[in-house]
């Protein structure tokens, strides 16, 4: 059972943590790149925030988000009527359609790692041939055995939890932060390293991109976008 935030403090933390600046960064890339009347699916979306943010700059696209937490379906619902929020696990959900865009920001890690690579196999194939996906995520450093990653997931969530604090983050913020670190150091998140997932990225995309948002420091660790093509 994943210890997630209320879709309240969710919405508030791209305010106040490095994830904001991610966020930001893939909301330009979606306005500028997506084709005029284009379809954009959302995978593990959350409250809809992003969906929410992009409809407000391209309401020519049409957005469909799907995630299995009912409240924050119910949530997105009344805020960002107009938009299909669907109830379902994004890992098991199918649909005969393809889109211009898909998306999953904040999402992989909540998979078991023995599920990340369908799922990225899943992207590719909803994907038309003539769009690209982005798949945004926290990485941890490198690791070679348990131990290792429990050590590297607390360094990440310390670092998270530093830099949130310092832009000001209010305490239901903060608490969840160190949530974020629990979850990691227990592996009820399942945070991966570059090294581990960028060969999957490769073999299962014709094109990769990587972008690296946070921090600004030569580090493994932080926060990734690959850009994705069928």
């Amino acid at each position: 059972m994943q210890n997630l935030p209320i879709a309240d403090v969710y919405q508030k933390e791209f305010l106040y943590m490095p994830w904001g600046i991610l966020m930001d960064r893939v909301q330009k890339i979606v306005i500028e790149k997506a084709p005029v009347g284009g379809r954009v699916l959302d995978l593990l979306c959350g409250p809809g925030y992003l969906l929410g943010e992009l409809r407000k700059e391209r309401s020519d696209l049409s957005f469909v988000g799907v995630d299995m937490e009912e409240e924050f379906i119910s949530y997105a619902t009344i805020r960002h009527p107009g938009i299909e929020f669907i109830v379902s696990d994004a890992a098991e959900w199918n649909t005969e359609e393809q889109y211009d865009v898909v998306l999953c920001t904040g999402g992989l890690h909540h998979l078991a790692y023995e599920k990340q690579e369908l799922f990225l196999q899943k992207v590719a194939r909803l994907l038309k041939s003539s769009g690209f996906a982005i798949i945004a995520d926290p990485y941890i450093d490198e690791y070679k055995n348990e131990d290792e990653r429990k050590l590297v997931g607390a360094k990440l969530g310390y670092e998270y939890l530093v830099a949130t604090m310092k832009n000001g983050a209010p305490e239901d913020v903060i608490i969840s932060t160190i949530g974020i670190l629990q979850n990691d150091v227990l592996l009820v998140e399942f945070k991966s390293s570059i090294k581990k997932l960028q060969p999957i990225f490769e073999k299962t995309f014709s094109r990769v991109e990587k972008e690296k948002t946070w921090p600004v420091e030569n580090t493994e660790y932080g926060d990734y976008m690959f850009i994705l093509k069928p």
